[in-house]
């Protein structure tokens, strides 16, 4: 194989390899800060937070305190279903309604992929591309969480694409 990768700019396979062993401790820093919210809170919440600090992303915590999912802005697309997966219909209703009814519990991803902040960026792109996910939650040695890592960060930090 070539020992130089080709994007918009160019660099050398070992440098690319460097940047893939990097722990994520190391770029927590770099990331947006976590934005944390409730499964009964309405999906309004989360939309003007996602707004007002430009996140992509949220943890969602049940009642006992503990992480219970994630919602992104991609889970907001399923509103515009007819049907929620819990079998709740929203078609007849109007889209402000349906936004002020339905529950962030309703859209999240439940049982969110997490990884302590001791494991490597590579870890993360292995788990996007396995599991189809575009969010992975970091977390401190107690399993509190720290910083939510994404693909746009990922595609940013190697290949300088904006999504």
């Amino acid at each position: 194989m070539s020992e130089w990768i080709m994007s918009s700019f160019m660099f050398k396979r070992k440098d690319l390899e460097k940047m893939l062993e990097t722990k994520l401790i190391d770029i927590v820093h770099e990331l947006p800060k976590v934005i944390a919210v409730e499964e009964d809170m309405p999906i309004e919440i989360f939309i003007d937070s996602a707004k007002k600090r430009k996140a992509d992303a949220a943890i969602v915590i049940n009642r006992k305190g503990r992480i219970s999912g994630i919602v992104t802005r991609l889970d907001l697309l399923k509103i515009l279903r007819p049907v929620l997966p819990h079998g709740v219909r929203i078609f007849s209703m109007p889209l402000k309604v349906r936004v002020e009814k339905i529950t962030i519990k309703e859209i999240m991803t439940p049982n969110p992929i997490m990884l302590p902040e001791t494991a490597r960026i590579r870890d993360a792109v292995e788990l996007m591309n396995r599991y189809r996910i575009s969010h992975v939650i970091i977390t401190d040695t107690s399993g509190k969480p720290k910083a939510i890592i994404s693909r746009k960060y990922m595609l940013r930090k190697f290949f300088g694409i904006e999504e």
